[in-house]
């Protein structure tokens, strides 16, 4: 498992889906950022995903399900492709 610095070309997102909102946040006007780390793994899936930080009402849920969705190229060491650790967050906004 690898930090991004420790890589020779980092994982590249080819696309990251957006979260949906929950009805409770909609109606909680629930606002904010959930990060979450993960392993963007050497086989194209991304695992090990936990949060940072998290808001209430599903919204959580709603970021690692999506995370699970990104499609990537995975990063290389050496001309070996490896896992890598990457943060990510998503932004939860009303308006």
């Amino acid at each position: 498992m690898y930090s991004g610095r420790e890589v020779t070309s980092k994982a590249r997102v080819l696309e990251k889906p957006e979260p949906t909102y929950t009805e409770a946040a909609r109606k909680n006007q629930i606002v904010g950022t959930v990060v979450l780390r993960a392993v963007f793994s050497l086989n194209g899936t991304v695992t090990n995903i936990h949060a940072v930080s998290g808001l209430p009402d599903g919204l959580t849920e709603r970021a690692i399900a999506a995370a699970k969705q990104i499609r990537f190229v995975p990063a290389t060491k050496d001309g070996r492709t490896v896992s890598q650790w990457m943060e990510l967050q998503y932004n939860f906004n009303l308006y």
